[in-house]
């Protein structure tokens, strides 16, 4: 692929979209049920929630345009025996371990610590039995659902690539039926909802990074996309496959111009990084956020129009910062010799070190 010279770019629009991820995560459903309790701060705390809900075009959108592109030559060129491994059973071994690992560890340790959740929504992390555990994950009803879906969209991408107008079809028919909130249940709708986007780099990304530039023969593709996307929000299609593609564009050309402009090191290392952050993050959200939240209510602090304000500006922020560095933290403790495994397939990694 032409991307290879655009690694940059492409670290900065992960590691923005991780963080991302993590701030919708500490927004809903904690921060979102304090604003009521807030004696002061009502603003920020609305544009704070506002900047959330929002950014829903972008934040998956991109992350899986990005997935798809990085695994377009494994698609597409590379045979079964090279790929099944690292690409299928690797993401669904990760999955099932970390949606585990996040069940034992919010259900058994913080529960049993705190005495109750973060939030009552349906989540594998909060289940009630093993049984029901093993049917939200299968559902792709956990928060670890990210690596399900790129498991599951690498292998039907693979199966009908050479059947791409079909599987395309397929994949618009899935995303309209998910904002049309036909599909019941948040992780099947999830899983449908986003296919398209993988699909869209696996197949389409240099024709949508080429659009992504700012040239003048790109306009006509960009008015198309903008009256098609507000064609579709006044029909009440808020997060239309157009907008979200509008999106994917910009943060592109954004994230180009950011690293062209700016040393981005920082941005770009987390973006290199999003799997630790990904399935460690939810652990930490809960509990510091349960924790913080018990704290404030049972000393009556929201009371306080100060600490209010600080709480509707800062605690976003101050969240997203503490559970990144502690997933990172954590992350770099228990990567070390067999500790990798928690990361990675035991069988890559007896032939990562078999390779040394």
């Amino acid at each position: 692929m032409t991307t290879k010279k655009e690694i940059p770019w492409v670290n900065t629009l992960k590691g923005g979209c991780i963080l991302l991820v993590v701030l919708y995560h500490v927004m809903l459903p904690g921060y979102a049920d304090t604003a009521s309790l807030l004696t002061a701060g009502q603003l920020p705390a609305k544009l704070w929630l506002a900047f959330n809900q929002h950014l829903s075009p972008l934040r998956m959108p991109a992350f899986f345009f990005v997935s798809g592109m990085l695994a377009a030559n494994a698609i597409l060129n590379r045979p079964w025996k090279q790929v099944f491994t690292s690409r299928v059973t690797n993401l669904f071994y990760l999955y099932f371990l970390w949606g585990a690992i996040q069940w034992l560890m919010i259900n058994g340790v913080s529960q049993g610590i705190m005495g109750e959740h973060l939030s009552d929504n349906i989540n594998a992390a909060w289940a009630d039995s093993p049984w029901q555990f093993l049917k939200l994950m299968l559902l792709a009803m956990s928060s670890s659902w990210y690596l399900y879906a790129l498991a599951l969209f690498f292998l039907f991408a693979r199966l009908f690539r050479q059947q791409k107008p079909l599987i395309l079809l397929v994949a618009v028919v899935l995303n309209y039926a998910a904002v049309s909130n036909i599909i019941p249940g948040w992780g099947p709708e999830s899983l449908s909802q986003y296919f398209i986007f993988f699909l869209f780099g696996a197949f389409y990304s240099e024709l949508l990074i080429r659009w992504s530039e700012w040239r003048r023969d790109n306009l006509l593709p960009w008015a198309l996309l903008t009256v098609l996307a507000a064609g579709h929000s006044l029909l009440g299609l808020q997060q239309s496959l157009f907008l979200c593609v509008l999106a994917i564009l910009f943060c592109i050309a954004f994230c180009r111009w950011l690293n062209q402009t700016f040393s981005m090191r920082w941005l770009n290392w987390v973006g290199k990084n999003t799997l630790q952050i990904y399935v460690l993050h939810r652990i930490f959200i809960e509990f510091f956020g349960l924790s913080a939240i018990l704290f404030a209510v049972s000393h009556q602090l929201f009371a306080s129009p100060s600490f209010s304000l600080l709480w509707a500006v800062g605690f976003p922020l101050l969240m997203v910062l503490l559970c990144v560095g502690c997933s990172v933290a954590v992350w770099t403790l228990l990567n070390r010799g067999w500790g990798q495994s928690l990361f990675i397939y035991p069988k890559l990694l007896r032939m990562k070190f078999d390779a040394r």
